[in-house]
């Protein structure tokens, strides 16, 4: 008989019972846990700091055994005024300090890659390209896990806009986001952000190589109610006694968000946890060109101040 996963709620102890995945959907998470993380892609843009996102990827894929390609975002070169009026036989000139001034850039990212990759001991493989490659994201259809730090709203960036948004919704692979200056370098306590819909079942599929490695997983689910057929008899068991049958370990939490926004309950409740890392679907879509995300999805890409991996 099966152990069921301890279960918490605001209101004290339960107990989880009752099977209600889909065979479909525990065959791709099996799928998923099997074939692991083989090769993690790491998105490093050239106008920012990209320690963070560098060094997690190196953990993950020392961790997995994984092959980390770096691909290596080029920033527009900065231009001084006099370069800006630059006529005739300046040009040229002009144009060798601006590929010099991108060498550098370049060469300093690549330095700090090379030290992960040594550090960690695992195979590599660094691309550059112009944030202008209509091809950006296609380095991205080949990994297992794709890691990238979100835009600092206060300094530059060098991917173009909507990259990051563009990535966890079209990219078809699990997106972990790191907030500017992100000093996480692995994921031993995850949140799980479980709302049993089609988005969050990808997103645990998606991670469950990192699940089931973690010291602890908590399952929140928040405002049961508004989806209690998906949930079934007892709301997050089900994923929850999934997660314990590959042998993570795994608990659940209810609460109740009270009116306020789901999204801040659940990075509320992640800081509380001392989660390394959540784990949620994304909910969103293009319209006229722009990226229009679900609430939740919207409120934790721009505030989380901790890793998240998304999946849709």
């Amino acid at each position: 008989m099966d152990t069921p996963p301890r279960a918490l709620s605001s209101q004290g102890d339960v107990t989880t019972t009752g099977d209600s995945l889909s065979e479909r959907d525990g065959l791709t998470m099996t799928a998923a846990a099997l074939a692991g993380l083989g090769e993690i892609v790491v998105f490093v843009d050239g106008q920012s700091v990209a320690s963070g996102s560098l060094e997690l990827a190196g953990e993950l894929a020392r961790e997995h055994g994984a092959h980390l390609t770096g691909v290596f975002m080029r920033p527009l070169p900065a231009s001084t005024p006099p370069e800006m009026f630059a006529r005739g036989k300046g040009i040229p000139g002009v144009i060798d300090s601006h590929r010099a001034q991108l060498e550098r850039i370049e060469a300093s990212h690549r330095a700090f890659f090379d030290d992960v990759v040594w550090r960690h001991g695992i195979r590599s493989e660094w691309r550059s390209v112009s944030y202008f490659s209509e091809d950006l994201e296609v380095h991205a259809h080949y990994a297992d896990l794709v890691v990238v730090t979100r835009p600092d709203p206060a300094g530059q960036t060098a991917g173009p806009p909507g990259f990051v948004e563009s990535l966890v919704l079209t990219s078809g692979r699990p997106v972990i986001v790191l907030p500017p200056g992100s000093t996480t370098s692995r994921a031993r306590r995850i949140l799980v952000g479980w709302n049993a819909g089609r988005e969050a079942v990808r997103a645990v599929a998606d991670s469950l190589p990192l699940l089931v490695r973690a010291d602890v997983v908590e399952v929140l689910v928040v405002d049961s109610e508004r989806h209690r057929t998906a949930h079934g008899q007892e709301p997050g068991a089900d994923i929850a006694r999934y997660l314990a049958r590959h042998g993570a370990k795994v608990e659940v939490r209810r609460l109740s968000s009270g009116g306020e926004s789901v999204g801040r309950v659940l990075l509320s409740q992640a800081a509380a946890f001392g989660a390394d890392l959540v784990v949620m679907g994304a909910y969103g879509h293009s319209h006229m060109n722009e990226w229009i995300f679900g609430g939740v999805t919207r409120t934790v890409l721009r505030d989380a101040d901790l890793p998240v991996l998304m999946s849709r």
